[in-house]
């Protein structure tokens, strides 16, 4: 989802001081929800936005994939 990173990262660290929930971090790095069909914590396939994120996790966002 690196289009809405301005530097086109392929991949960002965030420290978290805090925990936040996977819906308020794609808030703050302004990733609309529509624009992610799969994410994954720590490897695993997840399907609530509401879940709580700690600095230790990994999260892996896909976009909805097209083609013809």
């Amino acid at each position: 989802m690196s289009w809405y990173d301005h530097q086109k990262r392929a991949y960002l660290e965030i420290t978290l001081v805090e925990e936040i929930s996977l819906n308020a971090l794609m808030m703050q790095l302004g990733i609309p929800r529509a624009e992610v069909a799969i994410v994954s914590v720590n490897d695993e396939m997840i399907t609530s936005d509401d879940m709580i994120l700690c600095d230790s996790d990994t999260v892996r966002l896909f976009p909805p994939i097209g083609g013809g």
